[in-house]
């Protein structure tokens, strides 16, 4: 298999058991990217290595908690490195897990997420318990969507080989179904809490990937929300998917 500008896909899980210390870059974001992007990245690190240090508890992890602890970034800086070099370079991820005593450096990229938005015009009848219609209000229906798409890479440091490098994605629905009347009233999730949800469901993505075994499947397309209402149209029952 190969990965985008003919990266190989190398999608055993890596040892990550065998390794004492352990490094977690903040995710790059593209040059240019806004800085939701950026922020998305980062949040996406702190997430992932919460998360793979509940699994692996005898592992030191190493990674950027906030502006003030910092200790990725501030070696970054010393060794006048980006993290777009150790994330394109294993040469240099090897560099920095080196500077920091670490056995693996995990680097990643996160590209700009795609959210939208479909408002379904099909006017839909409430189906009552007994299966008839129930009530004379028609529904109409709307799915927001988040899809977020990254590259995760592990390097490790004796060798300065890629151990790891795949693409993760988290596709996550939001289903509506009001009232006609109601559509001026209805409220949505916005831009900024679908990239929350990304920010806490791609982590659980990576961690999954990185290591399968034991965990339980966390799939990569997930809907968060769904009508508690039974709703019929022409072609039948709706189903929310």
């Amino acid at each position: 298999m190969v990965g985008c500008l003919g990266e190989p896909n190398i999608t055993t899980p890596p040892p990550i058991s065998e390794a004492k210390r352990i490094i977690i870059t903040p995710l790059y974001a593209e040059a240019g990217a806004a800085e939701e992007v950026s922020k998305l990245g980062g949040r996406i690190s702190v997430n992932l290595a919460t998360r793979l240090e509940i699994i692996f508890k005898n592992a030191e992890w190493i990674y950027d908690i906030s502006n003030k602890v910092k200790p990725v970034d501030d070696k970054l800086t010393e060794l006048g490195l980006t993290l777009a070099q150790v994330y394109e370079d294993p040469a240099l991820a090897a560099k920095l897990g080196q500077a920091l005593e670490a056995d693996m450096v995990i680097v990643g990229m996160v590209e700009k997420p795609s959210l939208t938005r479909r408002d379904y015009d099909q006017h839909l009848m409430k189906q009552g318990r007994q299966g008839g219609i129930s009530g004379t209000s028609t529904y109409i229906r709307t799915r927001l969507t988040a899809l977020g798409r990254t590259r995760v890479k592990v390097i490790d440091t004796n060798s300065a080989e890629v151990i790891f490098n795949n693409r993760i994605r988290s596709y996550l629905k939001y289903w509506y179904a009001y009232q006609t009347q109601m559509s001026g009233q209805q409220i949505f999730k916005t831009p900024e809490e679908r990239l929350a949800d990304l920010g806490q469901y791609l982590p659980l993505r990576i961690a999954y990937t990185l290591h399968p075994t034991g965990l339980k499947l966390e799939e990569e397309q997930q809907i968060l929300l769904k009508p508690d209402v039974v709703l019929k149209g022409t072609g039948g029952i709706v189903e929310f998917n």
